[in-house]
């Protein structure tokens, strides 16, 4: 698509197969119903994201050993979804500009960026460790939603070019914000979102079709 400058993408579940937050809680000792119990109460508003973060620091604490070592190794595990490096590299070899934008760790953001050797890159929740290296708090930029929305208008800032010309990869509720702000939503099949979607795939592969 000549008018396409930027393609984004978001992170779990669509470069990647594992949910990083999920992953750190169970290791953490969270049980997969509290997970489900405080992401729900924060997502319909009823606690707001530092409360979550209190409820699910605590467990921590008691039940888990939230060091530095042991949450690299969780953040490090990751695996790509089928097709994710083979479509960045097409991506840029055929000019376009590639970025992350992630509801997960900025350290994880970084990771994966690197690996891909992608430059545009942000993760909403920074992880605070103290002098022990015992994790201690969770910097984030208000919610996912906003967040995504406020990086993609950066991204494009930077690149001196519209919102409209960008296509933006997702498959959570978090990443409707840029479906409606490019106007270039893809989505999976079978995802959460597929009716808020300018394009339905299958697989990563299917990018090529358009892109």
């Amino acid at each position: 698509m000549e008018n396409i400058k930027l393609v984004v993408f978001d992170f779990n579940k669509t470069l990647v197969n594992e949910n990083t937050w999920y992953d750190i809680n169970i290791a953490m000792g969270v049980t997969p119903e509290e997970d489900e119990k405080y992401l729900r109460l924060f997502e319909t508003g009823k606690i707001t994201y530092q409360e979550w973060w209190t409820l699910i620091k605590r467990i921590y604490d008691e039940r888990g050993e939230p060091t530095k070592e042991r949450i690299d190794k969780i953040i490090s595990n990751y695996t790509y979804v089928n097709g994710a490096k083979e479509i960045v590299s097409y991506l840029k070899e055929k000019g376009y500009e590639v970025a992350l934008i992630t509801g997960s760790t900025e350290a994880l953001a970084e990771l994966v960026a690197k690996e891909l050797d992608i430059h545009m890159y942000a993760g909403h929740n920074q992880l605070i460790y103290d002098t022990n290296h015992r994790l201690t708090r969770v910097v984030s930029h208000g919610n996912d939603f906003d967040f995504k929305v406020d990086m993609l208008w950066k991204f494009c800032n930077r690149m001196d070019i519209d919102v409209t010309q960008t296509v933006c990869i997702g498959d959570g509720d978090n990443d409707t914000g840029l479906f409606e702000l490019s106007g270039h939503g893809v989505t999976f099949k079978g995802s959460r979102v597929e009716d808020r979607a300018w394009k339905v795939i299958e697989k990563l592969e299917d990018l090529k079709e358009f892109l």
